[in-house]
């Protein structure tokens, strides 16, 4: 049976770049100077970068934890049903894929 790994990679890097996106737009609306607009952008990328890494441990955590454990007889299925050659029967096959759905 495969497990699936959920791909959390990129949650920190899309949380900063709206928080920096957000940051930029609100900064040029209220026409700040551009030394007021580097230190708002540095400090929200910082901020949300940290915020994001927390968010992804977090889900990685959980996905990690909600992962249904393996039956040994899903182990070992494809162990005891091969045949002098390796290979499952055509009989074994769609019984096996019955059984997996």
């Amino acid at each position: 049976m495969e497990s699936r790994k959920i791909n959390t990679k990129p949650v920190p890097i899309v949380i900063t770049l709206a928080a920096a996106f957000i940051s930029c737009v609100v900064s040029i609306f209220q026409r700040v100077d551009f030394s007021i607009f580097v230190r708002r952008l540095f400090i929200v990328v910082l901020v949300f970068m940290f915020m994001g890494t927390v968010i992804k441990i977090i889900l990685d955590y959980s996905f990690r934890t909600l992962e249904p454990p393996v039956s040994m007889d899903a182990e070992n299925l494809g162990e005891n049903n091969l045949g002098e050659d390796g290979e499952l029967t055509e009989e074994e096959e769609e019984a096996v894929k019955s059984q997996e759905g």
